[in-house]
């Protein structure tokens, strides 16, 4: 659930509609004063007194408010598109990906050959008889789109969507897997493709060999914005966080399959898999601030590696028979790897998280009790 200070900060991101239309105003009530006859020789001196004090606020705020060499979106954008196979079809859901894959695809001309639909906005009468003539090649089973679909013969459902498409073309989707349409997941399944997911039948993907060996050729020369440049109530600190969560999708894409998997020399196998992933990501990232590729600060927003990499270790812990923590055992070093990772976690995640995070307790507890 958003909280009130999140959701204020959200909307900072629209407050420059309203500013402009209060400049207006204020503008045009300021005409009106200087003009009236009526008006003092003092009331005429308000003119070059506001001259002077918007002057002021420029000044003060111009540095901040400089974006001309400010490229970090359209770089993601670039970088998304360019990885993706011909003819592909994109689902997004939201502004920073909607806008942004639109625009370069319809207005730079980048990727023309990659359809770019927002799941929104296909659920409106409008949307096919308009802009479904301009997308050659994409089917649309029925006269729009809607979850449930399959209780109007005359709309349609992702699973309808990606039976009439994904033969054909390969389909990704771009936004959180929680608003993924339900119905799509009794037949595919969506797996780690940089910023986003690609749609595949289930049960075709071996994660052994497809996460370890997951695309991304635009993650690895892909610069993210830098954390002190940027508050997070801006797009960039979004990027930034999405940057983070593409660098560890394959990592976590493999530790849910070794959940769902039946068989501990399996889950051994897939835990295993999913650790050395996270292992490398770390160290690479570690690399890149080195470098100076990018900034110290954003090693706040990977604090998240050292707990996955600690929930790894424990879930690997827990898949040795022999649990007794003798020197150079197995298990003590599953055990050791454990606190190291989680005591990285707790030593650089900011408080909000510890004091929100559910299994902080839980880390503290196993550091202080060996052998739990």
């Amino acid at each position: 659930m958003m909280t009130s200070l999140s959701w204020i900060r959200m909307l900072e991101r629209f407050w420059l509609q309203p500013s402009l239309y209060l400049a207006l105003l204020a503008g045009t009530g300021l005409s009106v004063l200087l003009n009236n006859e009526h008006v003092s020789r003092w009331g005429k001196c308000l003119l070059p007194l506001v001259v002077l004090l918007v002057g002021l606020r420029i000044h003060s705020n111009y540095a901040s408010c400089n974006q001309r060499e400010n490229h970090h979106v359209e770089n993601f954008g670039r970088h998304l598109l360019s990885s993706l196979p011909n003819d592909s079809i994109l689902l997004t859901s939201g502004d920073l990906s909607t806008n942004t894959f639109r625009y370069l695809t319809l207005a730079e001309g980048v990727r023309p050959d990659v359809h770019v639909l927002d799941l929104s906005f296909m659920s409106s009468q409008w949307y096919i008889p308009i802009l479904g003539k301009h997308m050659q090649g994409v089917n649309f089973p029925g006269l729009g789109y809607n979850p449930r679909g399959r209780h109007d013969r005359r709309l349609y459902n992702l699973e309808m969507f990606l039976d009439a498409n994904l033969p054909t073309r390969p389909v990704f989707v771009c936004l959180k897997p929680r608003d993924v349409d339900a119905s799509s997941l009794k037949k595919y399944e969506t797996l780690p493709y940089s910023f986003c997911r690609k749609f595949v039948r289930q049960g075709t993907a071996d994660p052994l060999v497809y996460g370890p060996q997951m695309p991304v050729p635009d993650l690895e020369t892909y610069l993210p914005p830098r954390a002190e440049l940027f508050g997070d109530t801006t797009w960039e600190h979004v990027l930034l966080h999405e940057y983070w969560e593409a660098m560890v999708k394959p990592g976590r894409y493999m530790w849910q399959a070794a959940e769902a998997a039946k068989g501990l020399s399996r889950k051994k196998q897939l835990y295993t898999a999913a650790y050395k992933y996270l292992l490398e990501a770390k160290e690479k990232i570690s690399d890149k601030i080195d470098a100076g590729e990018i900034s110290p600060l954003s090693w706040n927003h990977t604090s998240y590696y050292s707990k996955y990499l600690g929930v790894q270790c424990r879930q690997l812990w827990a898949t040795t028979t022999d649990r007794v923590l003798k020197p150079g055992s197995e298990a003590d070093f599953y055990y050791s790897c454990q606190r190291k990772h989680f005591t990285d976690y707790i030593n650089s995640a900011d408080q909000v998280t510890k004091d929100f995070d559910k299994e902080i307790k839980n880390i503290i507890m196993l550091l202080e009790n060996p052998g739990m």
